[in-house]
């Protein structure tokens, strides 16, 4: 085990604790100090278009900086400062702009955070659950205060856990200044080949070129924009069906704590069944679980089948960056992961958001989980017409 090891998990488990403080209650609050479901449904859309440009522009940052640890410490630290200021906001252009902002510093935070991981040599699987873990916590700890104070509480905890997370990095940052044993990243002290060349030189044209990655981030467009949109959508559907505020907290708790275990055995399972078609599986299982959702089941059976979002999440928000470490050159997994975070996790979601956004408007939570299962379908369809659930280990 390496000797960073815990310092990374630290990362994972308070940089994920503070977006689960703020992403599945901003609906409630916005709601809250009235804003309407189309409002609320442009606020998320307009944060996750932000992110999309967002990611690549940090990913290359990241890939050409001398020590990219410096521009993880900045974008922590950027968005402990924006997320402070929205205390103040209710008008609704301001909170647009500054929530869009957020959304600048705060999404390539995770991406860049699996570069490092990877980077560093840490088994991925193993430090990435503890994200599930900090998310759950999260979510449980600032629903249970906001239900006993309010809901503006959302805003400093999310940036107290950020600031946690800017520490640790710090920490890492001065034991690789002092030469400890922080391992460096996969290129470095090693000879450029005509591949490393080429990355340098083209950047993301070296991905884009890539014929069966394109094809996997257009399957997860299809996934992970549900996953991410669900954290705004369900409690609107909790509420929907008879639940309360604490309530969300503790679904949450459990359905995002249940991702920590698949994460910690995926590797063992993927070992026996293949991570490609354990990503296929997953896929199934995600859209039978939004489909049934959209019958409006009783909040009690939400809770009880809490562990569905582990055998979904749990296997693809690891696999899916496995994959893509197997389709690219090592020195190019920093901008890899900021790409499939772009595509696959924030233009999805901000389509998710709005078309979520204008049925909420008309409908209720239960029609917006429907709308969830066909789009996940889309995603299985394309994923096996692809034929990517096929084991194979050469690259493209």
């Amino acid at each position: 085990m390496k000797k960073n090891y815990y310092s990374f998990v630290g990362i994972y488990t308070f940089s994920y604790a503070a977006i689960g403080m703020l992403f599945p209650l901003i609906g409630q609050y916005l709601e809250e100090i009235g804003f309407t479901g189309v409002e609320i449904g442009l606020i998320t859309a307009m944060a996750t278009a932000t992110g999309i440009m967002a990611s690549p522009f940090w990913g290359w940052r990241y890939h050409h900086s001398p020590d990219g640890m410096r521009v993880v410490l900045f974008l922590c630290f950027s968005a402990v400062i924006v997320v402070i200021s929205l205390i103040f906001i209710r008008h609704y252009l301001i909170f647009l702009m500054l929530y869009a902002l957020f959304s600048f510093f705060q999404s390539p935070i995770m991406p860049l955070s699996d570069a490092m991981t990877l980077e560093a040599g840490n088994p991925f699987g193993a430090v990435r659950k503890w994200g599930a873990i900090g998310f759950a916590v999260g979510v449980f700890v600032a629903g249970q205060i906001a239900d006993a104070v309010d809901l503006i509480v959302i805003f400093p905890l999310c940036a107290l856990s950020f600031s946690i997370s800017w520490f640790i990095i710090f920490k890492l940052f001065l034991q690789k200044k002092g030469g400890t044993e922080l391992q460096m990243p996969v290129n470095e002290g090693q000879p450029e080949t005509a591949g490393d060349m080429e990355c340098k030189k083209f950047g993301y044209g070296v991905l884009l070129r890539n014929k069966k990655l394109m094809a996997l981030l257009f399957s997860a467009f299809f996934i992970c924009g549900t996953n991410v949109a669900n954290n705004t959508y369900f409690g609107f559907l909790y509420t929907n069906v008879g639940g309360g505020i604490a309530g969300i907290g503790v679904a949450f708790l459990l359905m995002c704590g249940s991702e920590a275990p698949f994460m910690a055995w995926i590797e063992r399972i993927s070992g026996k069944f293949t991570l490609e078609k354990m990503i296929l599986i997953s896929m199934c299982i995600s859209a039978l679980r939004y489909f049934w959702y959209s019958t409006g089941p009783a909040p009690a059976l939400l809770i009880g089948t809490f562990f569905l979002q582990g055998m979904v999440n749990g296997v693809v928000l690891i696999e899916f960056v496995r994959y893509i470490s197997k389709l690219v050159d090592p020195g190019m997994i920093g901008m890899a992961m900021t790409l499939y975070q772009a595509i696959s996790s924030n233009c999805s979601t901000i389509l998710c958001q709005l078309i979520g956004g204008m049925i909420l408007e008309h409908y209720s939570g239960t029609e917006v989980y429907f709308f969830f299962g066909i789009y996940n379908t889309i995603g299985i369809i394309l994923y096996v017409g692809f034929g990517l659930h096929k084991s194979k280990s050469k690259k493209v």
